[in-house]
């Protein structure tokens, strides 16, 4: 204990005088970049009083970092020298990786706010955000080398380095949904390039339309950073971490994909009504019909997140017939998702026809956006009769995907179903004790959908789940009873669990199939586990 405590006030000091020296190297960044151009229109030049002040500041806090901050560094690599075995202990790992994690993740996207603001004609401001950033950056260097420099950590530190990892993978993917579909970045490179800004130009004579050089620079540097995190993602050899991280990544890609596909469908079927879209409504600041940003950044997910699952394949991690069935699992659940959120859509679009809520009608758009769902994600039906097909053919192989696939489906149904029908029995309380909530009639409307919705999906997935067993993973179905079958019997003589038999042939049969790849590693864990407690 007190040499954990000794290392751990090393490693505090020895961090926190390192930040304190980058701190004052970005200030003084900061003043020697208002210099250059990068001061904008609207800061001035720094006087001579005002760039001494930041020199002597640096000048001191390197002085007195530096002989500190040595001092601690020499005793920290003395500890290490003395116990080789605490380069791989958790608190180097937790003072190292968070440090390199938090900087990454301020210093990225505090870079690209100065490469987009350099795009604007007019800009201020720009020195400080560029020094800061490069500052986090240079401090993410600096501790990545010292991380690199005792090799790759074991046991529980290797936990903080997945958090490390996985976590800033996952912000550096939101400030990339951010650029490309929160920010016009993607819009104003299109306008810019092959309209000559006239979207972001419109009514004024004097505008000068946005640079497309720092503008593709920003989305290079935000993006190229996202995938070196990726690929380094890719390398940890924790199957269940890349599941979970990536397959959320593939998920979020597959659904920003439909969503650029239903907006490009909506935008066909109002070109055959004769009312198509205006421009500004696909490439301007504000244009909510923009379907070329999430198609380009639904692809980009897709293909970055499935290469990252395909190196679990290359490490011998997991069968490629079994991810291949994973990944469409995930893409059929995103598709089944746009697939009955649009027929709650119709639904709801047919209640308030018949009704008549509000004195009128449904508009043509409304009924666009349903159908262009319905017809993005109809495709999930082929997927399940795929994953189901394969079933009925390996159920081990299948075994994992389908169930997370169904019991998915359900769960959603589950939910939805139950959110409807509190919304009706509410809506319809406050209308019986006469203080009914504003707008009650659409809001009952939209609740009787999600329930029906809802209601139509668990009948569906219920009796599939039932049938295939996903509530009881332990219950042995007949191709299992055939693969664990002992030596010289046949399937339909193999005893049941909770029968006297020969428990010797029995275990041998399951590790037979084991090693035959007959049973998954979990499966034959499971049954073992049924003989043990039969002996009790």
């Amino acid at each position: 204990m007190a040499r954990s405590l000794y290392r751990f006030y090393l490693y505090a000091v020895t961090t926190a005088l390192l930040i304190f020296a980058v701190s004052a190297f970005g200030f003084l960044l900061s003043t020697g970049l208002a210099f250059t151009g990068l001061r904008g229109s609207y800061q001035d030049i720094p006087t001579q009083a005002q760039f001494v002040q930041a020199l002597s500041y640096a000048c001191v806090a390197f002085l007195i970092a530096g002989l500190l901050g040595g001092l601690h560094y020499w005793l920290l690599r003395r500890d290490l020298r003395q116990e080789p075995q605490a380069a791989h202990s958790a608190i180097r790992s937790f003072f190292l990786n968070t440090t390199e994690g938090i900087s990454v993740a301020l210093g990225v996207p505090l870079l690209a706010i100065t490469l987009s603001g350099l795009a604007a004609t007019s800009y201020s401001g720009l020195t400080f955000i560029c020094a800061a950033a490069l500052s986090c950056l240079l401090l993410a260097c600096l501790v990545h080398l010292e991380r690199r420099r005792t090799g790759e950590p074991a046991g529980p530190a290797r936990v903080f380095q997945r958090i490390h990892i996985f976590g800033v993978q996952l912000v550096l993917l939101l400030i990339v949904i951010i650029f490309f579909i929160l920010q016009p970045t993607i819009r104003y490179v299109i306008d810019t390039v092959f309209f000559h800004g006239t979207v972001q130009c419109e009514g004024s004579s004097s505008c000068q339309p946005a640079n497309p050089f720092w503008l593709l620079l920003t989305l290079l540097w935000i993006v190229g950073s996202w995938i070196f995190y990726s690929w380094t993602a890719s390398r940890d050899r924790s199957l269940a971490t890349r599941l979970i991280f990536h397959g959320l990544g593939l998920a979020s890609g597959m659904a920003f994909l439909l969503r650029g596909c239903s907006l490009a469908i909506v935008a066909l079927l109002r070109l055959g009504y004769r009312d198509p879209l205006p421009l500004d409504a696909v490439l301007g600041s504000q244009g909510s019909s923009d379907f070329v940003s999430p198609l380009l950044l639904g692809t980009l997910l897709i293909g970055i997140y499935a290469w990252s699952l395909l190196g679990s394949v290359r490490q011998g991690l997991m069968r490629l017939e079994v991810l291949r069935l994973t990944i469409l699992g995930i893409v059929g659940t995103v598709m089944a998702g746009a697939f009955w959120w649009g027929l709650g859509r119709l639904l709801n679009n047919a209640l308030k026809s018949f009704f008549l809520t509000g004195g009128v009608g449904v508009d043509h758009q409304e009924w666009f956006e349903s159908w262009a769902l319905v017809l993005c994600g109809v495709g999930y039906i082929l997927i399940g009769w795929y994953i189901r097909n394969v079933s009925k053919r390996d159920g081990d192989l299948v075994s994992g995907p389908r169930r997370g696939y169904v019991l998915t489906l359900m769960g959603a149904g589950v939910l939805t179903g139950a959110i409807g029908l509190a919304v009706v029995l509410y809506t319809s309380v406050t209308v019986l004790l006469g203080s009914a909530v504003p707008n009650w009639q659409p809001v009952a409307q939209g609740g009787l959908s999600a329930f029906l919705v809802g209601a139509a999906l668990v009948s569906i997935y219920l009796p599939t789940a039932r049938r295939h067993h996903l509530f009881q993973g332990s219950e042995l179905s007949q191709e299992e009873k055939a693969a664990i079958v002992a030596p010289g019997q046949s399937a339909d003589s193999t005893p049941e669990m909770g029968h006297e038999g020969p428990q010797e042939a029995t275990i041998e049969a399951i590790l037979d199939a084991l090693l035959a790849n007959r049973l998954s590693r979990d499966q034959a864990a499971t049954h073992l586990h049924e003989l043990m407690h039969m002996d009790e």
